[in-house]
């Protein structure tokens, strides 16, 4: 079962190690997010996002588990074999660990503010979704549609009123899982990121 929560300051390594493990097993795959050690995410920025209680992470073996009302399970979510992989960020005491994670702040990248966005709100009114990622190990049960879920729970408790995000236009299962739960596809645009350069990206948003 899934617990979906913000992570603690203290569970820094286990997130780190989370990240680390999503980088090793996805790159050279058809699903490689190009993340990359010591770049993106940096150890700086999952630490301030901790520090400022901007991380999510889906515990598998902790509490009860997160339904998944409102989202439909998307077709292009394939399932896949966890066989030989170990689990990454093990929270100690909790016999727990991190399935998948992502963090949700208030910036978007240089580019989000040409979007025609459905609402027009100050910046600590959106939140932004970063890194979204669940381990390999755990594709095919539902474990990213439940950390978005969790998320937008959250999101709303802090009194949110719109979650953005952007996304490799190839990433057929991710946008897939985005259109499910209601986000809306604002089409192609271009970003930047320091370590990718200008980018071509598809924008979602949903209203909370």
């Amino acid at each position: 079962m899934l617990t979906v929560r913000r992570a603690r300051i203290d569970e820094f390594d286990a997130v780190l190690d989370f990240y680390t493990q999503m980088i090793d097993q996805m790159q050279g795959t058809d699903f490689d997010v190009r993340w990359r050690h010591g770049e993106h995410p940096s150890p700086a920025f999952l630490r301030e996002s901790l520090e400022a209680g901007q991380v999510i992470i889906g515990l598998l073996g902790e509490g009860e588990d997160v339904k998944s009302a409102g989202c439909e399970v998307a077709a292009s979510e394939a399932a896949t074999s966890g066989a030989g992989v170990s689990p990454a960020g093990a929270v100690d005491g909790e016999g727990a660990v991190i399935a998948s994670a992502m963090v949700v702040n208030h910036e978007g990248a240089p580019g989000y503010a040409a979007v025609s966005w459905d609402v027009d709100a100050a910046p600590e009114q959106v939140g932004v979704l970063h890194v979204v990622a669940t381990l390999p190990a755990y594709h095919g049960r539902g474990f990213a549609r439940q950390l978005l879920r969790g998320g937008i729970e959250i999101a709303r408790g802090d009194g949110l009123v719109a979650l953005r995000l952007d996304t490799f236009p190839h990433n057929i299962r991710g946008r897939g899982l985005y259109k499910s739960c209601g986000f809306t596809d604002h089409g192609l645009w271009t970003v930047h990121y320091p370590a990718l350069g200008d980018i071509q990206v598809v924008m979602y948003e949903l209203l909370l």
